[in-house]
C-alpha cells in the first residue's frame, strides 16, 4: 500500500511538471519532465501565523477570498468593488474581511518589477501588461498608472492593502516555476527561488501553497470567488 500512495503521488506531482511545462513552453518534451521532491517540501517552516491571519479574516464582516489562479485584473477589480459596495450598504473597510490567493500564473502578481524583468516572467507566462500591450516587464498593479484597469480610480495591491485586504502567494507554485526556469538558464533553482521570495512585494505572505489556503477557507467561514474570469 505504502509503494502504491508513493507511485500516486510522484505520478500527479509528474504531471503537475508536465502540465506546467507545456503552459510556459519551458522545456522541449513535457512528459520528461522531472520534479524534485524534496526541493518541493517545506520541512522546517512554520506557516501557524498565516493560519492566525486567516482565522482572524473569517472573523470580520461578510468574509470573502478571491482565487487569483490566472495573470488578470479580476481579482483586484473585484475586491474595489467589494469595498465600494459594502461601503454602500453600511459596512465600512476596514471591518470587511478581504483576501486575495495568489496561485499559479498568479503569483507574477507577487513579485517586485525587478524580478519580472530579470526572469522576463511575462513572456513566460504569456501576459501582456495592459498600459504597453507588451510583455509585462514590471507588476503593474502594485501602485496602478493609467490604462492598467478598464476603469480609473481604481486600487492596486498597496491600495487595497491600505483598506485592510490581506494578500498570500502559493509558495509551491514558487518552487515548481523555479525548477523550470533554472532548467531554461541553466542556473540553480535554489538561486530562482530565493530571488523569488526575495523579490516578493512586502505584506504578501507566504503559504504552503494556494490550495492549502483555499482548503481552510470553509472552516473559517470565508466565502471563495473564483477570479480566474470575469
Amino acid at each position: 500500500m505504502k509503494s502504491h500512495n508513493t507511485h500516486s503521488r510522484r505520478k500527479f506531482l509528474g504531471n503537475i511538471a508536465a502540465g506546467t511545462a507545456v503552459g510556459l513552453s519551458m522545456i522541449a518534451n513535457p512528459i520528461e519532465a522531472k520534479i524534485n521532491e524534496t526541493f518541493l517540501k517545506d520541512e522546517g517552516v512554520n506557516f501557524a501565523e498565516l493560519d492566525i491571519k486567516l482565522k482572524k479574516i473569517g472573523k470580520m464582516q461578510h468574509p470573502v477570498a478571491y482565487d487569483v489562479s490566472q495573470a488578470n485584473w479580476w481579482g483586484f477589480i473585484w475586491s474595489n468593488v467589494y469595498y465600494m459596495t459594502n461601503e454602500e450598504t453600511g459596512t465600512s473597510n476596514p471591518d470587511l474581511g478581504v483576501l486575495n490567493v495568489l496561485r499559479h500564473h498568479g503569483i507574477i502578481f507577487s513579485f517586485k518589477d525587478d524580478v519580472i524583468e530579470k526572469y522576463k516572467l511575462g513572456e513566460r507566462f504569456g501576459y501582456n501588461d495592459p498600459t504597453t500591450g507588451k510583455p509585462a516587464v514590471k507588476n503593474p498593479y502594485i501602485d496602478p498608472q493609467e490604462g492598467a484597469f478598464p476603469l480609473p480610480g481604481l486600487a492596486g495591491i498597496r491600495g487595497l492593502q491600505d483598506q485592510g485586504a490581506m494578500f498570500c502567494v502559493c509558495n509551491m507554485a514558487y518552487k515548481v516555476y523555479s525548477q523550470f526556469i533554472s532548467q531554461d538558464l541553466g542556473i540553480t533553482k535554489e538561486e530562482v527561488y530565493n530571488d523569488f521570495v526575495n523579490g516578493k512585494l512586502p505584506g504578501i505572505d507566504l503559504a504552503p501553497s494556494g490550495v492549502w489556503v483555499l482548503g481552510r477557507l470553509q472552516e473559517n467561514n470565508i466565502g471563495y470567488i473564483d477570479s480566474s474570469v470575469g
